[in-house]
């Protein structure tokens, strides 16, 4: 993660806002709801409870309209994502007190997994610049996948059981059925790269979250992604690959090949399943993955 401050520690001058998805994984934003005259402050930070995401864009807006200092978000990936998103290019910048059940996000920036610490975090913290990224029309900020995580991000979509276990289930189930996929990348230098994979993943951010890092190597605001290649394996070394994320050496794999560049381009060729940031987004025969630098403001410890 990257080091790069722009202001010194100290109460920030706000105002803020607090966007608060009621339905994000663990309960944990229930028990924020519940509390919420402790950390109510008319004159720094207003709350609003998300009715849904169109309202929590709508907030979004709204605030970055007004000169706000900072949206925080109360929630999980997605209720982090669907702001983050409106927020780029913008002088407002994100904040968030975690409520997911993996919290990648958060836990890249090193943003405490309690939400009242977290959140007295945002408000006496620091800000500074990171990087974004879009596939083709769709902005990013962590993750994007093309193959089994696209598969697994609509299983994950589709099911009732919510929690990082029931991913991690989802994500084993998968890899043992997936068939790999064939692609060829185009990055901007150098020749074109066939491959039958089980998944390319475009990393902006370390972790998917839990700590299950998958770009161990890349740093947020250097102008750059990581493209990870994850190769066709036999099914005796699934779970050696899957550790690798826990022990922060998936790159070292030799199933695992990582490019590192500016801009991507992807041919789709069976058409895989597409996410961006855990969200199910169509998917296309060609692919554009793309930096845009230091393009929005985080608040971190």
């Amino acid at each position: 993660m990257s080091s790069l401050i722009e202001h010194t520690k100290g109460l920030r001058k706000g105002p803020f806002l607090c966007i608060v998805n009621p339905h994000s994984g663990t309960g944990s934003s229930r028990t924020f709801i519940q509390n919420i005259e402790q950390y109510s402050d008319p004159e720094r930070l207003d709350i609003e409870i998300s009715k849904s995401a169109l309202h929590s864009i709508e907030l979004t807006n709204r605030a970055c309209e007004e000169g706000c200092e900072a949206v925080i978000a109360v929630g999980g990936d997605g209720t982090v994502q669907e702001i983050a998103a409106q927020l780029i290019g913008s002088q407002t910048a994100l904040g968030i007190v975690p409520t997911g059940s993996g919290n990648g996000i958060a836990r890249h920036l090193g943003i405490s997994m309690e939400p009242s610490v977290a959140l007295k975090e945002m408000l006496a913290g620091k800000r500074r610049s990171m990087d974004t990224f879009r596939v083709n029309d769709k902005p990013g900020i962590g993750f994007a996948g093309v193959g089994v995580d696209g598969y697994v991000a609509r299983l994950f979509d589709e099911t009732n059981e919510r929690g990082f276990s029931n991913y991690i289930k989802l994500s084993l189930d998968a890899f043992l059925s997936y068939s790999s996929t064939r692609f060829r990348v185009h990055p901007m230098e150098g020749d074109a790269l066939d491959l039958n994979a089980m998944t390319v993943i475009c990393a902006n951010t370390s972790q998917l979250g839990n700590n299950a890092v998958v770009n161990a190597t890349g740093v947020d605001d250097d102008g750059q992604l990581e493209l990870i290649l994850v190769k066709q394996l036999p099914t005796v070394n699934m779970m050696t690959l899957a550790s690798r994320m826990f022990l922060s050496t998936l790159h070292k794999s030799p199933f695992v090949q990582v490019l590192t560049g500016r801009r991507f381009t992807l041919e789709n060729l069976d058409m895989a399943e597409l996410q961006v940031d855990g969200e199910v987004v169509e998917t296309a025969p060609n692919l554009t993955f793309e930096v845009r630098p230091r393009s929005l403001h985080v608040l971190i410890p």
